[in-house]
């Protein structure tokens, strides 16, 4: 069984001043910690959609990685409002990709629905769903505590989670877990993933909460 111990693992790159938009209001993007999403209009391209480029950076803010492509999900005459909504939310989904050595490879799948079906919340949480399956535990562990702290803080959402992982500490599947106040809601979610796995934590996190745990556009009003 895995020791407590095992969640110091669990720094994550908290939200920088490096956070924030770019662009133009046409044509807009947006920095999450080191990756940036922006849209651009290349009608050679594609003449009817919009076209993005997601990017990963280094601590230097060189590229490491990049994810582009045309985007079905924005045809050229949307709002500038839904352009900007659309880049926020594709960054902050990919948001923690960084941890994986693998880079945005690992998200290209879920990049694309994105890219085919829009950042609407049904889309988004299939899209997650996609990205949990990919990713590792740590980057999951950072997604889940993020969107934790943005949906209900992070004293609420310790509090929510506290019931969750006494009674799986009683099943004994990941050993007991031990409080620690410096790790905190970190280590809550940790525990669970240890738990119940990658594929399953977020849904019995969003059964047991009543929450999406999705990076919507509504949690970051745009």
């Amino acid at each position: 069984m895995r020791s407590h111990a095992l969640l110091h693992h669990s720094a994550r790159p908290r939200r920088l001043a490096v956070d924030g938009w770019l662009g133009t209001p046409e044509l807009p993007g947006y920095r999450a910690f080191n990756v940036v999403a922006r849209l651009h209009d290349l009608p050679k391209v594609d003449p009817a959609h919009l076209y993005v480029d997601l990017l990963l950076l280094d601590g230097s803010g060189t590229i490491q990685d990049n994810h582009s492509g045309p985007c079905p999900a924005l045809a050229r005459d949307r709002s500038p409002e839904d352009r900007a909504r659309f880049v926020r939310v594709a960054a902050e989904l990919v948001r923690h990709a960084s941890v994986d050595s693998a880079g945005l490879a690992t998200a290209g799948p879920a990049l694309r629905f994105v890219r085919e079906r829009g950042v609407e919340t049904a889309s988004l949480v299939v899209a997650t769903q996609m990205l949990d399956a990919a990713l590792s535990e740590a980057a999951v562990v950072q997604s889940l505590v993020d969107v934790l702290e943005l949906s209900l803080g992070v004293e609420e959402a310790e509090r929510a989670l506290r019931e969750i992982v006494a009674r799986l500490a009683q099943l004994s599947i990941c050993g007991p877990f031990i409080a620690d106040d410096a790790q905190g809601l970190a280590a809550q979610v940790w525990f669970v993933v240890r738990s119940l796995g990658k594929a399953r934590a977020r849904r019995h996190l969003r059964r047991a909460i009543d929450f999406d745990l999705v990076a919507s556009a509504e949690m970051f009003g745009v």
